[in-house]
């Protein structure tokens, strides 16, 4: 049975008391608010479908944002995903402090979807817009701070939902492929600058298909030459972030020769900070005219590349450490030329046969 009475300070609150499930407690700025929520909730609790929500209603978003930083965040493998995780969510409660004063089951999927129109009207430091991927990422990451205490915090949905709040359209895709020619200019340029690690370090990249941050924090004891093989230890991983997971690279005959030329052989294999690396990298892929192409689009070369040898999907996975056939393909930029060779061996074949 509910309760219903007017505070001192012009506020209604109401109890409601029933055998059998937790008492509950509001406050309301209206009689009549307060008279719905108590129809509500003892509406639910006599179909049995009352869910508590007593501690969503005393957590803020700012307050799970600090537990989920505490919790999880910091417990994170990779220093990197830590760093950039915690920028994001700390962005966000400095920008957005009205939202997170809410309390958690408070929030309303309108709110997230005013947010997400609120950050693609925003302008970079170089006027450009901010690009959906960006947005979709921060989305994405509130849905997971919600989905970490959804039920402790009684709450049915997550109001960050894909369902409820549409995420922006991404075309992410990568099509750089370059010419044999252009791979040697780039791999001149990086000879040429002061960084004496940087060609090897490109050179791997091509030859592996390793992302930046594995090549950098890449130690000599997880390089195994006589196996031919090394090992990139807390890999990302997007399907369960939390997991640690080591990923072994079989090495070519490319690889290996890079590998041993290289002076040292103990601690990290390229000793340079992200910051020396970006720095040089910029400057032998201007110089080399080719401004275009990024670091990372050398796993897009190394996956292509395979395919068009006739590796199998299972065997580029087993290569490039990808866990999704879909994520695997997003990485696949056959040559047109390639393509153009195979009908006309396809062609030659059915020559054969008629004759």
């Amino acid at each position: 049975m509910a309760s219903i009475t007017k505070r001192d300070n012009g506020q209604w609150q109401v109890k409601v008391r029933r055998k059998g499930w937790p008492a509950q407690s509001a406050t309301f700025r209206t009689k009549k608010l307060a008279e719905d929520w108590a129809h509500k909730i003892e509406s639910e609790m006599a179909s049995g479908h009352f869910v508590d929500r007593t501690e969503g209603q005393r957590t803020t978003l700012g307050e799970l944002i600090d537990i989920y930083l505490r919790d999880v965040t910091d417990k994170r493998p990779g220093e990197q995903s830590r760093i950039a995780e915690r920028l994001r969510l700390e962005r966000f409660k400095r920008e957005e402090a009205e939202l997170c004063a809410y309390a958690v089951a408070n929030l309303t999927p309108s709110q997230f979807e005013e947010y997400r129109d609120r950050r693609l009207a925003v302008k970079n430091r170089s006027g450009k817009p901010l690009s959906p991927g960006t947005v979709k990422r921060e989305l994405t990451l509130l849905k997971r701070v919600i989905d970490y205490r959804k039920r402790r915090l009684g709450l049915l949905i997550n109001p960050v939902n894909t369902e409820d709040v549409a995420r922006p359209a991404v075309n992410d895709e990568r099509d750089v492929r370059l010419t044999a020619e252009e791979i040697a200019n780039l791999l001149d340029a990086c000879e040429q600058a002061r960084n004496p690690w940087l060609r090897p370090f490109v050179e791997l990249g091509f030859e592996t298909g390793g992302r930046r941050g594995s090549l950098l924090a890449l130690d000599w004891k997880d390089v195994d030459l006589a196996g031919r093989s090394l090992t990139f230890r807390a890999v990302k991983n997007s399907r369960n972030p939390d997991k640690v997971i080591d990923h072994t690279v079989p090495l070519s005959p490319r690889a290996i020769k890079v590998l041993k030329a290289l002076p040292y052989k103990e601690g990290r294999v390229f000793p340079m900070s992200p910051n020396a690396f970006r720095q040089a990298f910029a400057r032998a892929r201007k110089k080399a005219g080719l401004e275009h192409f990024r670091f990372h689009d050398t796993r897009h070369e190394r996956v292509s590349s395979l395919f068009e040898a006739g590796w199998s999907d299972t065997a580029v996975m087993a290569m490039s450490g990808h866990k999704d056939p879909k994520s695997l393909k997003r990485y696949a930029n056959l040559r047109p030329d390639h393509l153009a060779d195979e009908l006309a061996k396809l062609g030659r074949k059915k020559k054969r046969k008629s004759a």
